[in-house]
C-alpha cells in the first residue's frame, strides 16, 4: 500500500515518520510468523511427496493460498481440499476458504544438483592398445584424442592396482 505525500505547513517529526514505518515492519513480521507456523502445520498435515510439492504462499483476508509444482500436484490438493480446510481451521480459525495456484518454480526448487558420481566404468587393457594402433594410423585431433583415452585406460588401471 502507497501512502501519498501531501504537502503540510508543519513538517512531520522523525519520530512519527519511525514510528509509521516501525508499524509497517512489525505487521510484516506477524504476517511472515503467520505464514512460516501454518507452513509448519501445513507440512504436518500433508506429508508424503505432495508436501514437497507444495507450499503456503500467502493469506489474504482469511484465504489461505496453497502453492503446487504442477498441475498434477495442484488435482491431488484439489481431491483433498475439504479435509485440509478442516484441519489447517484448527490451527487458524479465521481462515474461510483455500485457494490454490501452481507455481512451476517449486518444481525446479526441488530438483536438486545432481551429485558427483565418479565414472566406475573401465577399458581394457586390451582396448587401450586398439585404441593407441588406431590413434597411430590416423592424424590429427582424432589421433590426439584416441591416445588420450587410451592413457586414460592405462592411469585408471594404475589406480585400480594401487
Amino acid at each position: 500500500m502507497v501512502k501519498a505525500f501531501v504537502m503540510s505547513d508543519h513538517p512531520s517529526s522523525l519520530e512519527h515518520l519511525l514510528g509509521q514505518s516501525l508499524s509497517g515492519l512489525a505487521e510484516l513480521s506477524r504476517k511472515a510468523s503467520r505464514l512460516n507456523a501454518l507452513q509448519q502445520a501445513y507440512q504436518q498435515q500433508v506429508q508424503g511427496p505432495l508436501a514437497k510439492h507444495s507450499r503456503v504462499a500467502n493469506l489474504r483476508s482469511g484465504i489461505l493460498v496453497i502453492e503446487a509444482a504442477s498441475a498434477a500436484w495442484l488435482s491431488q490438493l484439489r481431491l483433498q481440499r475439504s479435509l485440509l480446510l478442516s484441519q489447517m481451521r484448527q490451527i487458524d480459525p479465521s481462515l474461510t476458504s483455500l485457494e490454490f495456484g501452481i507455481n512451476p518454480g517449486l518444481a525446479k526448487a526441488e530438483k536438486l544438483t545432481p551429485q558427483y558420481s565418479p565414472n566406475k566404468r573401465t577399458i581394457s587393457s586390451r582396448t587401450a592398445k586398439e585404441l593407441n594402433a588406431l590413434a597411430d594410423s590416423t592424424e590429427g585431433k582424432l589421433s590426439e584424442s584416441l591416445k588420450r583415452l587410451a592413457a586414460l585406460s592405462e592411469r585408471r588401471q594404475k589406480d585400480l592396482e594401487d
